[in-house]
């Protein structure tokens, strides 16, 4: 699963490894700093080197400060949160700043919470084993920054909330300002956690040093929620309610595993994985990873999103295609629907062509009587009429002599083919030619004449014509010989 991830619970004296999933999780067990805990904790990554990785610290060692700095965006901002990280820390390997808010006066400045763990030595062989496996670690957070996603799924809405929450015999104060991480400290260190008592002190302690920091305002009444799995807090509740300035809440297991969804005994055989079941599906604020322990996340992360986009593009082509499959039967059964409608429209009309009955004549020899009575019904021509215009140009040019003559009736109307010569012919070519325009042009300007067209004539004179001849025989009359068509309209 892409979800599916380690979260490591690591403090100076062992390690817990958490398998998590949505709606799933595994405690793997504890390691110790020593040579068999070291080997089997590297065995573990060795199975889950594919998983990506968060690492939880729970230690001393940490110290927070909140800024106010500049509104900045982009490269500028990542400059300015490294200089001001360096002058508030000095050399500590793992920093990092959390933009949590927006100032709504003045110049409007973002608010930051800068966090370092100041002595981080002991992370080092947990360190080289997630580097040694290829484990992609997704960065490093503070346990306080776990109990923030706690609160938050156990619905606090006091603005002024401090935890005080004991795990491993140590006990861990850390204060929310509207359900954002603003301070923690841990109590105890290598020691056990002072008696129930010494632990209210503590917790008013804590109040009088956030009110001396003006982290805390003097005037807010804060909200206390105690958590001990073994159960030694609760005789802090009652000297807290005892004092106006505290207000407290005792969390037991049961309304916890209600509010993460875990097992009661789940959570009460483990209770540390509390605040790691509650960070796991959250986004990661406040990381204090240097980027160079990060190179193998992002690396898994180009990979994933490769694997991911190469899934969706494969699904995508698999619904595309089955769309086009799905497109293609719906074709082919109107297709075969539409066949089977006229196979039975030509059964049906097969049925009643032979119902019909028997006719002495065909279909096409009754196109045919039709199309003669029309032909019958359209006046004759009048042949007198039409051959008027070229009675009228042969009156006018009795040189040439009608040879033959022809008549058609055309779709565009009667057509007249003639062919003729000149009576008297001296061989002069040139002279022939012009009285036969002549003649032409006489009969194009008579009425009814449409079209007149010569078709042959004594001389070829087309510019592709070859030039041929004889020289020693006489010239006749017929060599005068010339055809014209004529196009007459219809009277």
């Amino acid at each position: 699963m892409f979800d599916r991830r380690l979260i490591l619970l690591a403090t100076p004296r062992q390690i817990g490894v958490l398998d998590w999933r949505p709606g799933r999780m595994h405690w793997l067990g504890e390691y110790t700093p020593t040579t068999e805990g070291l080997a089997g904790f590297r065995a573990l990554l060795a199975r889950h080197a594919h998983l990506p990785t968060r690492l939880v610290v729970d230690t001393v060692d940490e110290d927070y400060r909140s800024e106010i700095l500049p509104h900045v965006q982009g490269r500028a901002r990542g400059e300015l949160l490294a200089r001001k990280l360096r002058q508030v820390f000095r050399n500590a390997r793992f920093t990092g700043a959390w933009r949590q808010a927006r100032e709504t006066t003045g110049r409007r400045d973002d608010r930051y919470l800068l966090a370092a763990l100041t002595d981080a030595d002991w992370l080092t062989p947990w360190l080289a084993a997630l580097d040694s496996a290829r484990v992609p670690l997704a960065g490093i957070a503070p346990l306080a920054l776990a109990c923030q996603h706690l609160l938050a799924a156990l619905r606090v809405q006091e603005p002024h909330t401090l935890l005080a929450y004991r795990l491993n015999n140590r006990l861990r104060l850390s204060y929310y300002h509207n359900g954002l991480l603003r301070f923690s400290r841990l109590i105890g260190g290598e020691t056990p956690t002072p008696v129930p008592g010494n632990a209210a002190d503590e917790i008013a302690k804590t109040q009088l040093y956030l009110t001396g920091q003006r982290i805390l305002p003097r005037e807010a009444r804060l909200h206390v929620v105690l958590f001990d799995p073994a159960g030694q807090l609760d005789n802090a509740q009652a000297p807290l309610n005892a004092d106006p300035a505290f207000s407290t809440r005792l969390l037991d297991l049961p309304t916890l595993a209600a509010a993460l969804r875990i097992p009661d005994d789940f959570l009460a055989a483990t209770p540390e994985l509390a605040p790691l079941a509650a960070l796991a599906g959250e986004p990661l604020l406040l990381n204090l990873a240097p980027p160079e322990l990060l190179q193998a996340h992002t690396l898994f992360r180009w990979r994933r999103g490769l694997h991911l986009a190469a899934t969706g593009l494969a699904l995508s082509g698999l619904v595309f295609t089955g769309t086009l499959w799905l497109q293609a039967q719906s074709h082919l059964d109107q297709a075969a629907s539409i066949e089977t409608q006229v196979h039975r429209a030509d059964i049906a009309h097969s049925r009643l062509v032979q119902r019909f009955p028997a006719l002495e004549t065909r279909p096409g020899d009754l196109s045919r009587s039709l199309d003669l009575a029309a032909q019958l019904q359209r006046p004759p021509f009048d042949i007198a009429a039409l051959y008027q215009p070229l009675s009228e140009a042969l009156t006018q040019h009795p040189d040439i002599v009608l040879l033959a003559l022809a008549f058609d009736a055309t779709p565009a109307g009667p057509l007249i083919v003639l062919e003729a010569r000149l009576a008297e012919f001296d061989g002069n070519f040139r002279q022939a030619m012009a009285r036969i325009d002549s003649f032409v042009a006489t009969l194009a300007t008579r009425p009814g004449i449409r079209q007149t067209e010569k078709t042959d004539s004594p001389v070829d004179t087309s510019p592709t014509a070859t030039l041929r001849g004889e020289t020693l025989r006489r010239s006749q009359p017929d060599d005068t010989r010339f055809k014209l068509r004529v196009e007459v309209e219809r009277p």
